[in-house]
């Protein structure tokens, strides 16, 4: 785990004093709905809420589930997997439209976007090129993309950013069986720990959220050939170790309000505050 460095105290974030700007990928299930329900309790008068995923129906639920008073919530389906740059820079400008960026107080994004890749072949059978790329594409590739699209729009208060990298304990340790997740995670998580060292003013946290109990631990157990790692999720089952998204939500809000990390770091639940 990374060792935390305390911050000032003025490092603190209320979301609640101003107008927040977020974004939400994945923001259809699981932890990215949880992490934009989460949020949007926190934030003041005036802020707006934009959520992607794919699944359209269910991110009209999503978005149910943080509108507000305070907050207006715009969601998109949207493809991240083959959405093109100027796609990605029209999703984020419509969502602002009568609205100049230094309106808002605080701008966070959420990159939360993710994928387990193939878990039926053995790591020294990866082969298929074409798959490699299409996992890359969806998992690092366009993530970097949305991100460097996010931060163009949002150039002129770079000082008001706050970029979450949803990551994984996966990204600094191997895992059986999980060749593509892990490649993918850590390679997603060290782009953003250089975008921290270049952007000394931007907040920049790699946040893993631990064992949680979405569609991604049934799809392992149906989908692995790899034996050590379908025992290692069936214990999390078993055992009832695994974290609800809404607990690991709230988790990742405390440590962005208290801003007691050094940014570029990586986070897990399980370090303490």
């Amino acid at each position: 785990m990374a060792a935390k460095v305390s911050t000032p105290a003025d490092a603190s974030n209320d979301f609640s004093v101003g107008s927040v700007y977020c974004m939400v990928t994945g923001a259809s299930q699981g932890i990215g709905r949880a992490l934009a329900v989460e949020a949007s309790k926190l934030f003041g008068p005036n802020s707006v809420m934009l959520l992607l995923a794919r699944n359209e129906k269910e991110l009209a639920n999503t978005a149910n589930m943080c509108e507000s008073e305070n907050v207006k919530v715009m969601y998109k389906p949207f493809d991240l997997s083959t959405a093109s740059s100027e796609k990605m820079q029209d999703v984020i400008m419509q969502s602002i439209q009568g609205r100049k960026v230094t309106d808002f107080d605080v701008v966070l994004v959420f990159h939360n976007v993710g994928s387990l890749g193939n878990l039926s072949v053995e790591t020294d059978k990866m082969e298929n090129v074409q798959e490699l790329e299409s996992y890359f594409d969806l998992n690092v590739f366009n993530v970097i993309a949305l991100n460097s699209q996010f931060l163009k729009v949002f150039q002129d208060v770079e000082d008001r950013i706050i970029i979450i990298n949803i990551t994984s304990l996966c990204a600094i340790k191997p895992m059986s069986g999980m060749a593509y997740y892990c490649s993918g995670k850590a390679a997603r998580e060290m782009y953003f720990r250089v975008l921290a060292e270049e952007k000394k003013h931007i907040k920049v946290l790699n946040y893993s959220p631990g064992p949680v109990e979405t569609s991604m631990i049934d799809y392992v157990l149906e989908e692995a050939v790899n034996d050590n790692l379908k025992q290692v999720f069936t214990a999390f089952k078993s055992q009832g170790t695994l974290l609800t998204p809404d607990v690991t939500a709230k988790k990742c809000l405390r440590i962005l309000q208290k801003g007691v990390y050094t940014s570029g770091d990586h986070v897990d639940y399980f370090d303490d505050e």
